[in-house]
């Protein structure tokens, strides 16, 4: 790659991954939480839309590669290509893999391992399709550790990242970029209203979800650097976004109308020095969103011992309240575990080849992108 000066990293960036990821844990665990605590219902139409978490990450995505690799990467080299898929790999798989064999596990102590029970595949072509990260282009089912599917997504637009960058690293001007990536959501939204199923997804089209969203945030991030600064003006919309899904259930119920706002709302973040770019860049929250990658592979592995928790909770307000808290406690200490025993470790080995000494700190978990950019490096190229 040729040599480019280091562009500041975006600790906002990192916190807003944490926010991230505990909206789709929100989602997911729903109906568990208001069980345990119905005084929390007020936050139910925010944690049904908990699923735009994933959107909210698929923007990011694109947002932070492209800062990082868009104009390093303007010509297609096979050694540049390669040591990017192979980053990227590194970034995913392991964290992935550990993942599904827990699950491979649980679902062996459950009776359900070789089988599809409640239209989730247990299967030994999911197992294999899983170890390849290519279960989700196979099927829309889901599989092993129902959340990875985005891994599935995320791994299709690393492999294509290198050709894109190519593409949209010659874009020179702002205006136009931003255009694109408006046009990018706006195709995708199309899409998902004159095609999706009543449950709002798209049948076989895996990719639109994915690819949309993470050209929309590459685009957004070539606005911004190639000169947009006044997009930190703009950035109220994502807690603006945040709470008008949690006061008005029509504007998620299902859909993705929310998701060009968010990813408006990551370039936004970016471009921004303000109250919010501050408190996202808080030191725990930066180390939570260095951990969220861990968390969003985790939480679900905890489905059947949750469940069985809060049944054995019912009538009880005490065990409810010591059930949350244990529940909260263990999702923290296992998203850390994962983080620091294999995400870290592994990430290192692939990268470069060894491991890590006890001295040397472990590879980031994240891309380099979190301190908001000095006014004089808006627009480095």
């Amino acid at each position: 790659m040729e040599l480019l000066t280091r562009r500041p990293a975006l600790p906002a960036l990192t916190g807003l991954r944490a926010v991230a990821a505990v909206w789709v844990v929100l989602f997911h665990y729903r109906e568990e939480i208001l069980a345990l605590e119905p005084s929390l219902a007020p936050l139910d139409t925010f944690m049904r839309a908990g699923y735009l978490g994933v959107d909210l990450f698929f923007a990011l995505s694109g947002f932070v590669l492209a800062y990082t690799y868009a104009d390093r990467m303007r010509a297609l080299r096979w050694r540049d290509t390669r040591s990017f898929v192979r980053n990227r790999f590194a970034r995913v798989w392991p964290v992935h893999v550990v993942a599904l064999h827990v699950d491979v596990l649980t679902a062996f102590l459950l009776g359900t391992l070789g089988r599809t029970v409640e239209d989730s595949r247990r299967t030994g072509d999911a197992y294999l399709q899983n170890l390849g990260m290519v279960h989700y282009w196979v099927s829309d089912r889901p599989s092993f550790n129902t959340p990875a599917w985005s891994i599935s997504a995320e791994w299709f637009a690393y492999l294509l990242a290198p050709l894109l960058f190519v593409a949209v690293a010659r874009l020179r001007r702002s205006s136009t970029a931003l255009v694109l990536a408006a046009a990018s959501y706006g195709v995708m939204l199309w899409i998902f209203a004159t095609m999706a199923l009543p449950n709002g997804n798209l049948e076989s089209m895996f990719w639109v979800r994915i690819m949309f969203e993470f050209v929309g945030g590459m685009l957004l991030c070539l606005a911004w650097v190639r000169g947009g600064a006044r997009l930190g003006r703009l950035a109220p919309v994502l807690p603006l976004a945040l709470v008008v899904t949690a006061v008005v259930p029509q504007t998620s119920a299902g859909r993705y109308w929310m998701a060009p706002a968010l990813g408006l709302g990551v370039a936004a973040l970016a471009a921004s020095s303000g109250w919010l770019a501050q408190v996202l860049s808080l030191r725990w929250l930066v180390a939570a969103g260095e951990a969220s990658f861990a968390l969003y592979m985790v939480h679900w592995l905890f489905e059947w011992p949750v469940e069985q928790a809060v049944g054995l909770a019912a009538g009880n307000p005490w065990l409810a309240q010591l059930v949350l808290v244990g529940f909260v406690g263990v999702l923290a200490l296992a998203s850390w575990l994962m983080m620091v025993l294999v995400e870290r470790p592994a990430r290192r080995l692939i990268v470069t080849g060894r491991r890590p000494r006890q001295d040397e700190p472990a590879v980031s978990a994240t891309a380099p992108v979190p301190a908001a950019p000095r006014p004089e490096l808006v627009g480095l190229r």
